[in-house]
């Protein structure tokens, strides 16, 4: 550990050196020693050294012109100059420059040699350094104790408080407080660091788990901040172990739900009592939540930490960029409650902003968990094309059927081709938009005004593409059949050509 100017000034073995500039700079570090009696090159020069120097080559005025500010932009702790060689006197200039940059300026006497200095401070360095790898030695071994204790974070914490004689918090990433010493409100810490505050990162290469936050009433010291690295890679190891517990209970999680969703005979009262000890229930009435993002990053930590804010029981399993969650509900309200819950959520927190949420109506017989995941699956596909962020299956209207026959196998071209495939031709060889027209004029109920207002179009323009569509597919849009059958043709041509692309 380094010693400041200060306390280096107040050694006996060099009280005989004196400080004649650059008081400002008396809290400065000393981190080295060295000699240099030709300074031909100061980049070379690193912060904190205590540079001693006998001034040769500074006898003319060319050659001490910003030579002092030269020294102060490499952030040295303090420059010596043994007068009685080459320079009878430190000149006046260098003295104010010296005070100007807050730069210790010490002139050594010609009677001391230069080894008298370099040994008490090196002396000094070096010992305080062993002193204090063998105290963080110490700490570390009772840290490392603690950590393999199992009891968490809490004497960690606590114990790390008292050495330090502060208060310590540990937080996760998302600046939520998960243990600590302090008694202070989370609305009043502030996370900026000062010489009386430290925020320290925890982490791991890969990833950071969150930081320590230390407040102390007096200034810290370099031993506090090294005590808090160490106490930090502790921590690490505690998240680690935190980890890989919650990936073991997921685990867990994902094969009860695999039973569930198996559509063959399952040990019910095996599956209620291991989803009891993995903190959910398998009991009263439930829904299936599936959920999709256009981001290919994973859901399943953003869906843990959304069920445990919430106090929700969930089991979930993430498959195919899919994440499914049974979940408890009293009616299906409450799943409604949750997914737009979860929506908000993703605002908050995810990159991607949106998901795509679909519901199975509520049951409460576990053999027909896997019918409502199919229904919360079919759900979303519909959520998907449609671009609705929340639906449930008795919310799809005409594509439960749709969905059914194509489940059964029948092509659902003979729906669509018909009608459609004029329309695809002509769009694709005149890079045309007649058959979003079409659905955009259906969306609207037929509506001229309305349509030609959400295609930022004259009603003219609409009413010339409504006519081509007329003509292409000899239908009549002033047709309530017509446009019932428009209606099937776009809702089979999306299910056909838009189903499940994020899945």
């Amino acid at each position: 550990m380094s010693i400041t100017l200060k306390e280096a000034l107040e050694l006996p073995d060099i009280q005989h050196i004196k400080l004649v500039g650059g008081r400002g700079g008396l809290h400065k570090v000393i981190k080295w020693v060295t000699i240099v009696e030709i300074i031909e090159d100061t980049t070379r020069l690193q912060e904190g050294e205590f540079l001693i120097t006998t001034g040769y080559g500074l006898d003319t005025e060319a050659n001490r012109h910003d030579f002092i500010k030269r020294l102060a932009l490499q952030h040295l702790s303090a420059v010596a100059i043994h007068t009685g060689f080459y320079m009878e006197r430190i000149p006046d200039e260098f003295i104010a420059a010296a005070d100007a940059h807050d730069l210790p300026l010490i002139e050594i006497p010609h009677h001391m040699n230069f080894s008298e200095v370099t040994k008490a401070l090196l002396g000094h360095i070096v010992n305080r350094q062993l002193q204090i790898m063998q105290d963080t030695q110490q700490i570390h071994r009772e840290l490392t104790m603690l950590a393999l204790n199992n009891q968490g974070l809490a004497p960690l914490v606590h114990m790390l408080a008292a050495r330090l004689q502060a208060e310590v918090d540990v937080y996760d990433t998302q600046a939520t407080r998960l243990e600590g010493s302090s008694i202070h409100s989370e609305t009043s810490v502030s996370f900026e660091e000062t010489k009386h505050r430290l925020i320290h990162p925890i982490a791991t290469d890969q990833e950071q788990y969150g930081f320590l936050h230390v407040q102390k009433r007096t200034p810290l010291t370099e031993m506090d901040r090294l005590i808090v690295e160490q106490a930090a890679m502790v921590c690490a190891i505690e998240f680690l172990k935190r980890k890989a517990v919650e990936e073991a209970l997921l685990r867990m999680q994902e094969d009860v739900l695999d039973e569930l969703l198996e559509t063959g005979s399952q040990d019910e009262t095996y599956l209620r009592k291991l989803a009891h000890r993995l903190g959910s229930r398998l009991e009263g009435t439930m829904t299936i939540m599936q959920i999709a993002s256009a981001s290919e990053d994973s859901l399943r930590a953003f869906a843990q930490s959304w069920a445990q804010k919430q106090n929700i029981p969930i089991l979930l399993r993430e498959k195919q960029r899919t994440m499914t969650i049974l979940l408890p509900v009293q009616q299906e309200k409450d799943a409604i409650r949750a997914a737009q819950s979860l929506q908000q959520e993703a605002q908050l927190r995810l990159a991607s902003k949106l998901l795509h949420i679909g519901l199975s109506r509520p049951f409460t017989r576990l053999a027909t968990t896997a019918a409502g995941a199919q229904e919360a699956r079919e759900a979303l596909q519909v959520s998907i094309i449609t671009g609705e962020p929340i639906l449930s299956y008795d919310k799809i209207g005409a594509y439960a059927p749709l969905l059914q026959m194509k489940k059964a196998g029948v092509e659902l071209t003979a729906l669509y081709s018909p009608l459609l495939d004029p329309l695809l031709a002509y769009d694709q060889k005149h890079n045309s938009s007649l058959l979003d027209t079409l659905d955009c004029y259906l969306q609207h109920n037929s509506n001229i005004k309305n349509t030609a207002a959400a295609l930022f179009i004259h009603r003219h323009t609409l009413k010339y593409r409504l006519e081509q569509i007329a003509e292409k597919t000899q239908k009549d849009l002033q047709s309530a059949h017509a446009l019932t059958e428009f209606h099937l043709a776009l809702m089979a041509y999306r299910l056909d050509h838009a189903a499940l692309k994020v899945l």
